[in-house]
């Protein structure tokens, strides 16, 4: 009996440490080593990326708590799992692929679920390449600039271009008035 009170206390201490959670990422972590895997838990940790080596079966009555559903063939053999929030879902998934690059023959992702479906591990690839919040702002910021800021310099060279014939054609007007007066 102490045994099944043991393994739920660790599936709600699971579920809660995942419950805001809007990406899922599970990994084959087999053959990694003491010090890559440490390595790799202090990087996401302080990058506030939750990463948990679990067995398969716990990690089921998370994943169904959660109500994240489309994973349960990917649970097969060594599984752990990252978790991504709102606030940059995709950052496991750039997290992953970093490690993976630099260690290949380690922490092959399985399956991904976000925005409510399953897909495969090999959309981590595609995922990885999404840039953070900060790095979408710069792109948009640049998007309004570039042309924003061609079309007010057109403006602007047409109004001083304007003024400037204005200013040649009033010239010689007021010369003409001038002596009028």
């Amino acid at each position: 009996m102490k045994a099944v009170v043991k393994k739920q206390q660790t599936v709600d201490a699971l579920v809660e440490s995942f419950k805001d959670a809007a990406a899922v990422y599970l990994l084959n972590y087999q053959g990694i080593t003491v010090e890559l895997d440490n390595a790799l838990r202090k990087t996401l940790n302080s990058k506030g990326i939750k990463y948990h080596a679990v067995k398969n079966t716990l990690l089921k009555r998370v994943l169904k708590a959660l109500n994240v559903e489309g994973l349960d063939d990917a649970l097969t053999g060594a599984t752990s799992v990252m978790v991504g929030f709102a606030d940059d879902p995709i950052a496991p998934a750039r997290e992953i692929e970093a490690f993976h690059k630099a260690n290949p023959d380690f922490l092959i992702a399985k399956s991904v679920f976000l925005d409510g479906k399953a897909m495969p591990g090999s959309e981590v690839v595609n995922l990885s390449k999404i840039p953070d919040r900060k790095g979408m702002i710069a792109q948009i910021v640049s998007i309004a600039l570039g042309p924003g800021s061609t079309i007010a310099g057109q403006i602007k060279a047409l109004q001083e271009k304007l003024e400037k014939e204005s200013g040649e054609g009033a010239a010689p007007a007021e010369e003409a008035a001038a002596p009028e007066a």
